[in-house]
């Protein structure tokens, strides 16, 4: 079922309605899209752990952890799953990049320390080794496997001068297997301005989608893959009406009849 917007539902969106699309992928013609995740930011302290789901499908694929001495790690929770750092066979420290930095085969310092019993110290003795103190904004290179093909992504982290409190912000993978991803990348460049200018809100169980320049199809899809709902819209402003759907998480795909760019992002009804 689908619906224009009216005129004072649109302003209810829009003054109430708070952007709760954290998952942002966005495809170009070749299906190729970077999976940003805007999480909740956790902020952990001494011996708290936080698990990373980079393409949220119940599966854990590293754990960022404060020892409750005085050393922070991230573990890669399969012995597939790497992070880019530098060190030996039982321990390595993880890079600190910067935003713009590659993340690629074409890294060579791969480490699965800690999967095996080794340790990834971001820092080790309160900020005695490692590139993890008062770091804002710093990336973590990751690579891990989905369905036995190696992805590349990337996670967001602060860490104040002690290095016993850490904030995980975001993270980002490209769902193309082998291909590099930047970090703090979020889309693909082709694809930014399309990013930018659509709006998408949920109020209650309707959906506003606002800014579109192109008919755009559209499906709601729940967390098991499976399409609840779909159409088309008309005009640059749509409102999806999913009064019939359970309450839970889902992800909204839209799609440009013409260009075939892809956007997905996650919304909760």
């Amino acid at each position: 079922m689908k619906k224009t917007t009216s005129s004072k539902l649109s302003k209810q969106l829009t003054k109430y309605g708070a952007l709760t699309a954290a998952i942002v992928g966005v495809a170009d013609a070749n299906g190729q899209s970077i999976i940003y995740d805007d999480i909740p930011d956790f902020t952990g302290g001494i011996g708290d752990t936080f698990l990373l789901d980079l393409n949220n499908d119940g599966t854990d694929d590293f754990q960022i952890r404060h020892n409750g001495s005085s050393n922070l790690y991230i573990d890669p929770l399969t012995a597939s799953n790497d992070v880019l750092g530098s060190g030996g066979a039982t321990f390595a420290y993880p890079f600190n990049l910067s935003s713009g930095t590659a993340i690629s085969s074409g890294a060579n310092s791969w480490f699965n320390n800690g999967f095996a019993g080794g340790f990834q110290s971001l820092n080790y003795g309160s900020c005695s080794f490692g590139n993890w103190c008062s770091v804002t904004d710093g990336y973590i290179g990751l690579r891990f496997n989905i369905s036995g093909s190696i992805h590349y992504g990337w996670a967001q982290l602060d860490v104040d001068q002690t290095g016993s409190v850490w904030t995980v912000k975001a993270k980002a993978y490209h769902d193309t297997a082998g291909s590099a991803i930047n970090a703090g990348q979020e889309t693909l460049s082709i694809d930014n301005t399309v990013l930018e200018a659509i709006k998408i809100v949920s109020l209650g169980k309707s959906i506003g989608l606002y800014n579109l320049t192109e008919a755009t199809n559209y499906r709601l899809v729940n967390m098991t893959g499976k399409v609840v709902l779909n159409g088309t819209t008309t005009d640059a402003n749509h409102v999806i009406e999913a009064n019939t759907i359970a309450n839970g998480i889902y992800i909204i795909e839209l799609t440009d009849v013409n260009s075939k760019a892809v956007i997905r992002k996650k919304v909760v009804l």
